[in-house]
């Protein structure tokens, strides 16, 4: 059953899918009303889940589930990839691919808005320090609603990135 988003607790069980393009704001709008839709008939061995679905910045969408209430089983998590699957083939045009799993490119909040690079430029750039240690990055491995609101935003320096940071500014 659909919950509203800042209604789950920070104990919900979370996972933070991350675009490889911004989504359209027709493309957010539906990916929140498919969502919905979604979250309200997803159940784990016909039990009923309280979850719900975000989109943040255009980039990631988050499906979240309150476990306290009904755990997600292997077959529902299944499910709920599918889902985000389904939205990328929905959204996916010629001239517009759309990937939810592309996990080669990095994001990074610069100049107020979402950029992403390939990892191998990610890391150069890093050790290079065209990327600060105090750069905002994604951990997109999060688990939890409350490591979501506390840890998803993290320094470069607080990050898996911190072995490329120049040894200087690593300190």
């Amino acid at each position: 059953m659909y919950i509203p988003f800042d209604e789950l607790p920070a104990t919900a069980r979370a996972w933070v899918y991350q675009t490889n393009r911004p989504l359209t704001e027709t493309e957010e709008s539906y990916a929140l009303e498919l969502g919905q839709q979604f979250t309200n008939q997803w159940a784990a061995h016909g039990n009923a889940l309280r979850a719900s679905v975000k989109v943040f910045h255009r980039h990631f969408l988050v499906v979240a589930v309150d476990e306290q209430f009904n755990a997600a089983s292997g077959c529902s998590i299944d499910s709920s990839v599918a889902f985000v699957r389904e939205l990328e083939q929905k959204f996916t045009s010629a001239g517009s691919p759309i990937s939810f799993f592309d996990r080669t490119q990095i994001a990074f909040w610069q100049n107020d808005d979402i950029q992403l690079l390939p990892m191998n430029q990610a890391k150069k750039r890093v050790k290079e320090g065209n990327i600060s240690p105090d750069t905002i990055t994604f951990n997109n491995s999060v688990t939890t609603l409350g490591a979501f609101e506390n840890q998803w935003k993290i320094p470069v320096k607080d990050s898996w990135l911190t072995r490329y940071l120049p040894q200087s500014a690593s300190v």
